[in-house]
This record gives structure tokens, C-alpha cells and sequence, in this order.
């Protein structure tokens, strides 16, 4: 009987999961619960006694945690996320991987966050909720990597680059004959979020009005954004410019540093959306690059014995 398996990448922007063919995501928005609900019906995920709101939820209510700081993953804010991966699916026990980026995964530090979850007491809805299974991390990019080759099994055997552009970080992971090069590795703080900064500044400058991070995503893929009754729109060339520009800067150096030439290079996470970022340097763009972690852990788990 085939084990079921579940890939979650806890992006610091959203959440994603695959199981087989269903995909879901969520904002990685989490908060602590200050008081019981007494008109909207909350749904808080209990972690080590402590009580928190999650994705929509916590949007809704505010004061969420800065998910990109470093301490982040592993805390309780951060079970509590991946809990609410897990009931959402309703998955009930199995294969779960997960991603880390490269710059810091250690065999020391996935044991670290191993302990973590098996020692962590979740509550869901009142129920105990055990985050259970066989759970394995990888680093990420590499799961860009397993859901590009299973598209394209002809290149498993080639030398390919990846490049991951997610909310925090910029990751660089290589694979060579289907191998993960471990003197190839980089991790940049310079994701998505430093260009989404940049726009809300801009926003704020021009129209003295503060945006969050989703409406800044929306101006830079070209949509107005509404506040108040009011319709906004905003020409960010120069900032995307300015971003694209600092963000090849590091691709060039790490194609230019790996060990061996790269037959071809491979791109996911949000920001294989900006266009200039993937064709300056050929890189091909996955498809769903911005579930392709989930996707490729998913597989990742689905083909160990």
C-alpha cells in the first residue's frame, strides 16, 4: 500500500502544499489570539499552550508576526503554520517534506527543527492534532529541481542551475547528474520583498498612503489597486529596474563561480513573474514556479523508498 505524502514549502510570503494533483495555498500570516472571538467564529491553532490565528485569519485580525526574521521557522508561530498545512489538507499521517534555504541547511539544523515539531503539543479546534509522519527537509531550490525533471526526465542527467526567487531570499542551488552539489550553494537576502519595500515607499511618497505587501505585489504586476472607493495606479519601472538590475548582478556571479558549466538554468518562486530576471540570462521558467517547491518535494518524497 502506497504511504501517503504531503510537500510543504512554508514560504515567507505564503504557504504551499501539494498532495498528488491538490495544491493549495495560504498567507504565511500568523498572530497570537489576545481574546476569544465573540462575534466572528475563530478557528486558533494551539501550540505549547499558547493560542494563534493562521492565513486569513490572522490578516483579518492584524498584528501578525514578521515572518522574515531568521527565528522564525521552528518557533511556535511557525508550527502553528505548518499544523494548519497539515489540517487543511486533512492529512493524516505519512510522508511530509519541506524545504530550508541552502545558505542555512545543515544536518545540525534540520535535527534542531525535527525536535521541534515532534516535541511540540498542537491543538486544533480543541482536538489534539499530532504532527506525525515520516518528515524529511531538503534544501530549497532542490525541490524546483524535482518538479522541473519530472516534466523534462531527459534532463536529469544534465548540469542544471536553479535559481529560486522567493519573498526573503534569493537561493542558488546545482545539480549535477541528478546530484546535489554541496560547494554550490547561496542564499541572498534580496527575495521579493526588497522590490515590494521599494514600491511602498514609492506608493507612499506619491500618494501619502501605506499599502501592505499584497497591493504592492498588484501594482507591480501592472493592476490598479483600490483604497477607500479610491483606484490608484503607479509606474514602477524604476524600482523594478533598480531590483532586476541588483538581482542579475548575483545570478552572473554564481553562474560565472560553479564548479562546472551549466548546461541550462532553471527558474521558480514568485519572482520568475518579473520577466527581465529569467530572460537576461535564458533561464527557463518552470511551470507553476510559484508552487514548483511544493510540487517538487511532493515528488521528492513520493520516489524514496
Amino acid at each position: 500500500m502506497a504511504v501517503d505524502c504531503i510537500g510543504i514549502d512554508i514560504g515567507y510570503g505564503y504557504a504551499k502544499t501539494c498532495r498528488a494533483g491538490d495544491k493549495k495555498m495560504f498567507p504565511t500570516a500568523v498572530c497570537a489570539v489576545t481574546r476569544e472571538g465573540t462575534f466572528e467564529e475563530m478557528s486558533p491553532v494551539v501550540v505549547n499552550g499558547r493560542r494563534y490565528l493562521v492565513g486569513k485569519e490572522a490578516e483579518r485580525e492584524g498584528n501578525t508576526f514578521d515572518t522574515r526574521q531568521s527565528g522564525f521557522v521552528a518557533s511556535a508561530p511557525w508550527l502553528a503554520v505548518l499544523a494548519h498545512c497539515l489540517w487543511v489538507n486533512n492529512f493524516p499521517g505519512g510522508k511530509v517534506v519541506m524545504g530550508l534555504p541552502p545558505g542555512v541547511y545543515s544536518k545540525e539544523y534540520t535535527q534542531e527543527i525535527l525536535k521541534a515539531i515532534r516535541a511540540s503539543d498542537v491543538r486544533i479546534k480543541g482536538e489534539p492534532y499530532r504532527i506525525s509522519g515520516n518528515v524529511r527537509i531538503i534544501p530549497q531550490g532542490a525541490g524546483i529541481f524535482f518538479s522541473y525533471v519530472k516534466d523534462h526526465p531527459g534532463d536529469y542527467r544534465k548540469n542544471v542551475a536553479v535559481v529560486d526567487i522567493g519573498h526573503r531570499t534569493v537561493d542558488m542551488v546545482f545539480f549535477v547528474d541528478g546530484k546535489y552539489v554541496e560547494s554550490a550553494i547561496q542564499t541572498h537576502d534580496i527575495g521579493m520583498s526588497v522590490v515590494l519595500d521599494n514600491i511602498k515607499n514609492a506608493f507612499l511618497r506619491e500618494y501619502r498612503r501605506r499599502i501592505d505587501f499584497k497591493a504592492a505585489l498588484a501594482i507591480l504586476q501592472g493592476r490598479q489597486v483600490t483604497y477607500l472607493g479610491e483606484t490608484y495606479t503607479m509606474d514602477v519601472r524604476e524600482e523594478v529596474d533598480a531590483y532586476t538590475k541588483q538581482v542579475c548582478s548575483v545570478i552572473d556571479h554564481y553562474l560565472e563561480d560553479l564548479p562546472l558549466r551549466p548546461d541550462l538554468a532553471i527558474i521558480g518562486g514568485g519572482g520568475a513573474i518579473m520577466r527581465g530576471l529569467a530572460g537576461r540570462h535564458n533561464l527557463l521558467v518552470v511551470n507553476e514556479p510559484v508552487m514548483a517547491n511544493a510540487i517538487g518535494y511532493y515528488h521528492y518524497g513520493t520516489d524514496l523508498k
